[in-house]
């Protein structure tokens, strides 16, 4: 009974929409356009991949692209492939060497 009073209160309390955080840089991870031979020479390229590997949704984002996406145009950028899959570079970068042939 307490629980359901005090979610009553904070919606009279709230007649205000609060305000939407900005990004601080402007800078999307969707905007920049990196090339894949250029990038697997960066120090952090093995935490990208680490990173990008252990999210949940990359084997059925994999498997999506492979099916999918890469079948119609295998010569797709990174920036291509995270706008259709509403994915970052970053993630499309891992994606895209794990498939693509060197």
């Amino acid at each position: 009974m307490i629980k359901q009073e005090r979610l009553d209160n904070q919606k009279e309390d709230s007649t205000e929409p609060k305000p939407v955080k900005k990004v601080k840089n402007g800078k999307s991870g969707r905007t920049i356009d990196i090339n894949i031979a250029d990038f697997k020479t960066h120090p952090l390229w093995s935490l990208l991949l680490e990173t990008a590997r252990d999210n949940p949704l990359y084997p059925g984002n994999v498997a999506y692209a492979e099916k999918y996406i890469l079948q119609k145009n295998p010569k797709i950028t990174a920036k291509e492939l995270a706008h259709k899959l509403s994915i970052t570079v970053g993630e499309a970068l891992a994606i895209l060497e794990g498939l693509l042939p060197d």
